[in-house]
């Protein structure tokens, strides 16, 4: 067997999977490119099912852990934004990047993919926690913070956050 098909069998086995977690530890992430280069690997062990990891990270964007919350099927995994707060409050947390594969390769992200993003950015504003950045892999990656997109939902969900109740209103 040569080198090249043997780092794809241990990559596609899993093996370098406890490799990046623990090597990534303490370590400082700076953009989604980097985000994307540590996850990569982690989608390789099946690979024709969705999952969803997350990056938890301290004050100075320095990982605390990355973990698979959840996982699915072909086409789709459920994201429990409660089960996310545990993980954050349990971490210590202070920022956390999401990633999700697609299987089909194709990053477009779906209408799902979005109204979930919003449902976790909300959660996470509710306590003080930074939503960095929502990546799906499959054929390369795309970054809802590099879009744009991840930003202007997030001044949504923050302004409703801020707004006060009136006084003696409902």
């Amino acid at each position: 067997m040569d080198a090249k098909s043997r780092f794809w069998k241990d990559l596609t086995s899993g093996r370098f999977v406890s490799m990046v977690k623990e090597s990534s530890k303490g370590r400082s992430l700076s953009n989604s490119l980097e985000a994307y280069h540590i996850l990569k690997p982690l989608f390789a062990e099946e690979d024709d099912v969705e999952k969803a990891y997350f990056i938890f990270l301290d004050g100075q964007n320095k990982v605390l852990g990355i973990e698979i919350l959840f996982s699915g099927s072909i086409r789709a995994s459920c994201i429990y934004p409660r089960e996310i707060l545990k993980r954050l409050i349990s971490l210590k947390a202070s920022a956390f990047i999401m990633a999700h594969n697609h299987p089909s390769g194709d990053i477009t992200p779906s209408a799902e993919d979005k109204s979930i993003t919003i449902k976790v950015g909300i959660a996470a504003a509710s306590i003080d926690v930074q939503f960095l950045d929502h990546i799906i892999v499959g054929d390369g990656y795309h970054s809802m913070a590099d879009t744009g997109w991840l930003k202007s939902v997030s001044k949504q969900f923050s302004g409703l956050l801020k707004s006060r109740p009136q006084e003696g209103g409902e």
